[in-house]
C-alpha cells in the first residue's frame, strides 16, 4: 500500500468522521458554520443526517480504506469522485462571487479582490481541492491489482 495514499485515506476520513459524529451530536453545528438556521424538526433529522450520519460513514469508509489494501483504490476513488464533486460545486458559487478589480498606479499593479464568503466556505473549498487532488495524484502513481 502507498504511504501517501494510505495518509490521505486516514487523515481525510478522520476529518470527515469527526465533523459527521460532532454535526450528529449537535447538529445547529455545521447549520451555524455555513450561515443556516433550523427551523422545523424536518431540518434537526436533515441536518442529523446528511451532516452526521452520511459525513461519519463516509469517514468511516475512507478510513477502512487507508488500513484495507483491496480497498485503497475505491477510497481514493470515492475521495476524487465525491469530494471533487462537493469542490466544484462549492468553488462554482464561491469562485462565482468573487468580485476583481484590477489597478495600475504609480507603474505597479494592483490586484483586489473580494467576497461576501467567510472563512468556513474558503476553508472548505481549499481542503476538498487539496484532497482531491491528492486522490487523483495518488490514483495515477497506485498500480492497479
Amino acid at each position: 500500500m502507498n504511504m501517501y495514499s494510505r495518509v490521505l485515506l486516514v487523515l481525510s476520513g478522520a476529518v470527515f468522521l469527526g465533523y459527521g459524529v460532532l454535526s450528529w451530536v449537535n447538529p445547529e453545528l455545521p447549520a451555524e458554520y455555513a450561515g443556516l438556521f433550523i427551523a422545523t424538526h424536518d431540518g434537526y433529522a436533515e441536518m442529523t443526517s446528511v451532516y452526521g450520519g452520511l459525513q461519519s460513514g463516509f469517514g468511516a469508509i475512507l478510513i477502512a480504506s487507508g488500513f484495507l489494501k483491496p480497498y485503497e483504490r475505491a477510497g481514493l476513488w470515492l475521495i476524487l469522485i465525491c469530494v471533487g464533486a462537493i469542490a466544484v460545486a462549492r468553488g462554482s458559487v464561491a469562485l462565482g462571487d468573487l468580485d476583481s478589480s484590477f489597478q495600475v498606479a504609480n507603474s505597479s499593479l494592483g490586484i483586489d479582490m473580494s467576497s461576501s464568503f467567510t472563512a468556513y466556505t474558503w476553508g472548505a473549498l481549499a481542503f476538498e481541492t487539496f484532497v482531491t487532488l491528492w486522490a487523483g495524484l495518488a490514483l495515477l502513481t497506485t498500480r492497479k491489482k
